[in-house]
């Protein structure tokens, strides 16, 4: 009888200790199954990235010769365009020059006819 209550008595702290695993494993295994779970789709999201970023990159490599080309055909006439804004840019200095020059002469030719009787 004896040994039939010690072991009726280990099989309930068994029992209790088995219990008491589960209730400390369950929300830690469940907390670390949300984990998992958000870890798969942070890589998913990652992956879906990298998937698109490589594509725009491709597009990029393919198209780059064809705006080279273009840049080619377009340097030589942004040059041109370049030099003759700053052509124009000096032309227009002499020309304010000239034009303060016959503002002057004007002015003292008004002074000199105003002057005389």
């Amino acid at each position: 009888m004896k040994s039939r209550r010690l072991l009726e008595n280990f099989f309930i702290l068994i029992m209790f200790l088995f219990v008491l695993f589960l209730a400390v494993w369950t929300p830690l295994n469940a907390r670390q199954s949300a984990r998992l779970q958000e870890a798969r789709m942070s890589l998913e999201t990652s992956q879906g990235r990298e998937r698109k970023q490589q594509h725009e990159y491709d597009q990029v490599l393919e198209e780059l010769p064809k705006a080279r080309q273009e840049l080619a055909e377009i340097q030589p006439r942004t040059d041109e365009a370049l030099q003759l804004v700053a052509d124009l840019k000096a032309q227009r200095k002499d020309l304010r020059a000239t034009k303060k020059e016959l503002e002057a002469q004007l002015e003292q030719m008004e002074n000199e006819g105003g002057q005389q009787p």
